[in-house]
């Protein structure tokens, strides 16, 4: 009886490194960096930030979006607000994986024509 407990625990432990590893360790979340285009190149880009200027390097083909549309690399233009996702580099650089735009503002209630002032009360 000794023998067989013995071997179960054994055995237990032999299993439960192994599906204690399985989800593997978690990745820290990439820092977001928030700021103001201020210049546009093909391979990078320049935010002006909380913390002054940062560069943005578009290397690793980030994800870009736009509400929830996705949105090319064109799209990005000087004075756009974006938040950036991505690791920062030891020389202060940021290798973008995802850039965010802000959706368009949508106007809900269209201007009235001229002449007309809303419903007489």
């Amino acid at each position: 009886m000794t023998r067989s407990a013995f071997a179960l625990i054994a055995m237990a432990a032999l299993l439960l490194p192994a599906g204690a590893t399985a989800a593997g360790p978690k990745k820290p979340k990439d820092p977001e960096t928030k700021g103001e285009i201020v210049h546009v190149a093909d391979d990078r880009l320049e935010l002006k930030s909380k913390k002054g200027k940062v560069t943005v390097l578009l290397s690793q083909k980030p994800r870009i979006s736009m509400g929830e549309a996705e949105v090319s690399v064109a799209t990005l233009q000087r004075g756009m607000k974006v938040t950036v996702v991505g690791p920062v580099e030891g020389s202060g650089e940021i290798v973008a994986r995802e850039i965010r735009l802000a959706a368009p503002a949508t106007n809900p209630q269209a201007p009235m024509p001229s002449g007309h002032k809303g419903h007489a009360h």
